[in-house]
């Protein structure tokens, strides 16, 4: 919206400005205006009528004064995501920015009567704690009613919860490095790679340009690059890397390093680079924190449902995209530091190595990648031999250690099914470890207690947490924080009964 007066006028204008400017001109004056000047008038012409009435006024249409808001002008928008400073309306959405300078400059509320002020107002999100106090009678329909004050500071909460998410998203999502430009130079920082996965070796790159320089990893596929006869050819699943869309826990490609870049690599031809630099696998994390396991489980358990919530997001985007993934492996899933976050910190998931994946038509691959996240979780909680012992039996039971290996036990069964109909989809089980990690418990399913109230409670106490522990010490908001807001900002009453269902509902029966 423009800072400038609306009010104001154009010099030299032969016609008055758009009626909008002049919220409450006098009309008598109006046609006035538009009447021609006396000396401008033709004598002869008033003379020789026979028809004695005035001259017909020119036809003006004069467009109703948008001084008030009405129902037709502006309304409560649903409680969407809260747009950033610079958002701009999108096409057929009434700002609200627009029309509060006529209104506050045309008529005080004061002046106004009561009963011609309309109920619907600007959009909750504008209601902040500098709002004057004359002008909060525009966002609440009875300020008298205890209920409908509450109504409104409910879905306060809620954009207030969903702009701390949007703001975290930016922080620790992106913008991530593009492919770079002209003029730019490689260095690489280490002879030996930082991570061996799956299917290739991390070397930690920094690219220069003229006056910044970025850390990356360069991605040396295995054995593609170490090669002679594989060096001109592409390695399987790099191409459809490429055209998927970012997200925070896929791997990001940032362009190629071409061969001969780097004369002391240890490896031939182009390699790719990408942005995120990892620090080790799921599979070297599980041997590294197999004392934690045994000394603090309910710390290690808590850590392995938030890793599995972060894979979850990356594979529901799959999904959404028709694709499944088909090779989730610890192996295959990397561990990085998540940018601005101290060392210790919950490290960010990367989905990575798609050279199975294959598009999610009927019959193929259905729900494969829930099959595999069931075969992860064992694997994550020290019971992988157990699981391959079974040979295709029902899975062993997973040993209890804390409140998270309860509800994993719960979990993994569904997952498990023979059939794959009777497998939850990933956007399911992506809410129930959620539930696991921020609740409701089972109490909550057990005593009947309604949904909606504790999702308002939660959503007005995070943002109080979230001020209470940051304010004054220097601490900044982590990765855990924002996945907890994205599933208070996200959540409804029927994904969260969704997923209490799934973890405390009936369990499915041995074999089936």
């Amino acid at each position: 919206m423009s800072d400038s007066d609306p009010l104001s006028t154009t010099p030299n204008q032969d016609l008055p400005s758009p009626s909008w400017h002049y919220p409450y001109s006098n009309l008598g004056e109006r046609r006035a205006h538009l009447l021609p000047s006396k000396p401008c008038r033709s004598r002869t012409a008033r003379l020789t009528s026979t028809d004695l009435s005035p001259p017909p006024l020119p036809q003006k249409t004069l467009s109703r004064t948008r001084s008030l808001p009405n129902s037709k002008t502006l309304h409560y928008a649903s409680y969407s995501s809260l747009p950033r400073r610079d958002h701009q309306p999108s096409p057929g959405q009434t700002s609200w920015e627009k029309l509060r300078r006529p209104l506050l400059e045309s008529q005080s509320l004061e002046e106004i009567p009561h009963d011609r002020v309309s109920h619907v107002g600007p959009l909750p999100h504008r209601l902040t704690f500098a709002t004057p106090d004359w002008e909060l009678g525009n966002f609440f329909q009875d300020m008298d009613s205890t209920q409908e004050v509450y109504k409104v500071l409910r879905g306060r909460h809620l954009d207030s919860l969903r702009c701390i998410e949007n703001r975290l998203r930016a922080r620790l999502a992106g913008p991530w490095p593009g492919r770079g430009g002209p003029g730019q130079s490689f260095r690489l920082l280490d002879s030996k790679p930082c991570v061996e996965s799956g299917d290739a070796w991390y070397y930690r790159v920094v690219r220069i340009t003229e006056d910044t320089w970025h850390l990356l990893a360069a991605k040396v596929h295995k054995p593609w690059s170490m090669t002679p006869e594989h060096l001109n050819a592409e390695p399987p699943g790099l191409a459809l890397q490429a055209t998927l869309k970012p997200h925070f826990n896929v791997q990001s490609l940032c362009g190629q390093l071409p061969a001969g870049t780097l004369p002391e690599a240890p490896w031939q031809g182009p390699v790719a680079l990408v942005a995120e630099v990892p620090s080790q696998t799921v599979a070297d994390w599980i041997s590294a924190n197999k004392e934690l396991h045994q000394s603090c489980p309910r710390q290690y358990e808590r850590q392995v449902c938030l890793l599995l919530l972060q894979l979850c997001g990356a594979l529901k985007q799959l999904h959404m995209d028709s694709l499944g993934h088909g090779d989730l492996r610890p192996e295959n899933l990397l561990l990085a530091s998540p940018r601005g976050q101290p060392t210790g910190a919950l490290p960010q998931l990367l989905l990575t190595n798609f050279s199975r994946t294959r598009p999610l038509v009927p019959q193929l691959l259905a729900r494969e990648d829930e099959l595999q996240l069931g075969l992860l979780i064992y694997e994550m909680l020290g019971q992988g031999p157990a699981l391959a012992k079974a040979r295709g039996a029902s899975p062993p039971p997973l040993p209890i250690r804390s409140a998270y290996s309860l509800a994993l036990a719960h979990l993994a069964p569904h997952l498990l099914q023979a059939e794959p109909d009777s497998r939850p989809p990933m956007a399911q089980v992506q809410v129930a470890l959620q539930t696991m990690l921020w609740g409701p418990g089972p109490k909550l399913q057990t005593q009947g207690l309604p949904l909606g109230p504790w999702l308002d409670i939660h959503r007005a106490l995070l943002p109080l947490e979230l001020a209470e522990r940051l304010a004054g010490n220097g601490e900044t908001a982590g990765l855990e924080d924002w996945l907890c807001c994205q599933y208070l900002a996200e959540a409804s009453q029927h994904m969260v009964g969704w997923a209490l269902e799934l973890l405390w509902g009936e369990l499915p029966a041995a074999g089936d």
